[in-house]
């Protein structure tokens, strides 16, 4: 005779005979949505993060040093090889070997690009010209060997003072463009 005690043992018998029928349906239960990630994508990421402090990048081209950029400190963005600075003080030589020294409070470098973009309180000091620069915001393409301020510039040198809206400057050429509205004020020179 079966009695309730005795019929326990029939419900692990009767699970183990049928779990071919049961065993497809939960596992697709139990399987995680969206994939398994083996934690190789966040590998891949892992050497973009990073943050440096007294960081120096050098760029050169044809052996000939065209750029050295300085940071108190640089640390990794969202985008690849692109690198984002802190109190930045850059030295840009031209096609002569002349110096034009350009500090800001913050900036960003594309490597690949090789794209300086500096930001707040930009003063450039081109020594070999004998002028200084004040600006907000500056572009340097090291591919082109151009700068580009899209704001207001206030450039100031021996006897002149130019004030405009926007500053480009061919380092292989030597051509200066300030665009927009103008002012310009020579000292020391008589009117004929």
């Amino acid at each position: 005779m079966i009695t309730r005690r005795n019929s326990l043992w029939l419900v692990p018998l009767l699970l183990i005979l049928t779990f071919p029928l049961w065993k497809i349906p939960v596992a697709s239960f139990l399987t995680p949505r969206g994939g398994f990630d083996s934690g190789e994508s966040s590998k891949k990421n892992e050497g973009y993060n990073f943050s440096m402090d007294v960081v120096t990048i050098l760029q050169s081209e044809e052996g000939k040093n065209t750029a050295t950029i300085h940071a108190a400190s640089a640390y990794s963005s969202r985008r690849h090889n692109e690198y984002i600075l802190q109190e930045v003080d850059a030295d840009i030589f031209d096609e002569n070997g002349n110096l034009t020294n350009v500090i800001a409070d913050t900036g960003n470098y594309n490597i690949d690009r090789k794209r300086l973009k500096l930001i707040e309180n930009v003063v450039i000091t081109n020594l070999a010209d004998n002028y200084s620069m004040e600006t907000d915001l500056l572009y340097y393409d090291g591919d082109k060997r151009t700068v580009f301020c899209p704001g207001e510039t206030h450039l100031k040198g021996d006897g002149i003072s130019i004030d405009g809206s926007s500053f480009s400057h061919n380092m292989i050429s030597g051509e200066y463009i300030v665009g927009g509205r103008v002012l310009c004020l020579l000292q020391g020179y008589k009117s004929s």
